[in-house]
């Protein structure tokens, strides 16, 4: 069964600035870059101008969590309907005009492999930038729920016109992420960070039963290092100023990314638990390691 209606192998006689477009446009769904970007959140909440509190890192931690649950979802999710790609997947559309430097870039942008549903990226994105639509307040409230939908919609769209997904797998995908966040936004009320870690804990454990694979045990490991490094952190935060932002920056992304950067170059179950682990422990202290050095 395809459920992809067509819709994928129509796509594949797309222009190729339709194939490009969309091939740029799916890297805002990637696991690396919204837990970039959420590092990047993290180290300057409440020291950004015209912000304020509507960033606090407390909110942030959430979307982090959030994130990390999806993660584990979908890979856990994955291994239950052992569905295949659509024909094609793990080759990249050419580009006559592209350069043979930047061809391996294109390649690792337009290809995926691996089963495939539902989409990691559309679960995910609606994951994430729903749960950044909830609990980041920045200016109106309808406006981040339209920019998010429109966000999402774009990942989710972008996964089939490239080739690597059906149709089926990106609208599933959307409707988990958004049901997995509407589940914990229900049963966090009150203390939303420590209970969104405990459950994206609870799912990873949930995943780790049926695959002991190199994915799922970083989603565990993810959302271990979440749990204890909000432990650690929770109540103690100092408060934020640019200058602590700036080294917390600096410890999260040369820590925590270089520690992740180390487990995807290892590419083995237990150096994905331990780095994914430790890197998410190394982002959520970064302000404090800042304070420290700072002062």
């Amino acid at each position: 069964m395809s459920h992809g209606l067509g819709v994928t192998a129509a796509f594949r006689k797309a222009p190729e600035a339709v194939a490009v477009f969309f091939g740029l446009v799916t890297q805002l769904g990637d696991v690396w870059f919204y837990l970039l970007v959420l590092t990047l959140a993290y180290a300057y909440a409440g020291a950004l101008p015209r912000v304020g509190a509507a960033v606090s890192r407390e909110r942030v931690a959430f979307v982090v969590a959030v994130a990390l649950g999806a993660l584990a979802l979908t890979v856990g999710l994955k291994e239950v309907f052992l569905h295949p790609r659509p024909p094609g997947a793990e080759t990249a559309q050419e580009l006559a005009w592209l350069p043979p430097a930047l061809e391996p870039v294109w390649e690792n942008i337009a290809t995926a492999d691996g089963f495939s549903l539902p989409s990691g990226h559309a679960t995910g994105s609606a994951a994430t930038y729903g749960a950044a639509a909830l609990a980041l307040e920045i200016g109106r409230r309808r406006r981040r729920y339209a920019a998010a939908t429109l966000l999402v919609g774009l990942i989710a769209a972008s996964r089939v016109v490239i080739g690597v997904h059906y149709l089926g797998d990106a609208v599933l995908g959307v409707a988990i992420g958004g049901g997995y966040l509407a589940v914990v936004w229900a049963l966090t009320e009150g203390e939303r960070v420590k209970r969104a870690f405990s459950l994206a804990l609870l799912v990873a454990i949930a995943g780790a039963a049926l695959t002991h694979s190199v994915d799922m045990l970083s989603a565990l490991g993810g959302a271990l290092g979440g749990r204890l490094g909000w432990t650690l952190v929770g109540g103690r935060l100092p408060n934020p100023s640019r200058r602590r932002g700036t080294v917390a920056t600096l410890v999260g992304l040369l820590g925590g990314g270089g520690l992740f950067a180390a487990g995807a170059v290892l590419d083995t179950a237990v150096a994905g638990f331990l780095a994914t682990g430790l890197s998410v422990v190394v982002v959520l202290v970064a302000p404090l390691i800042a304070d420290r050095i700072v002062g």
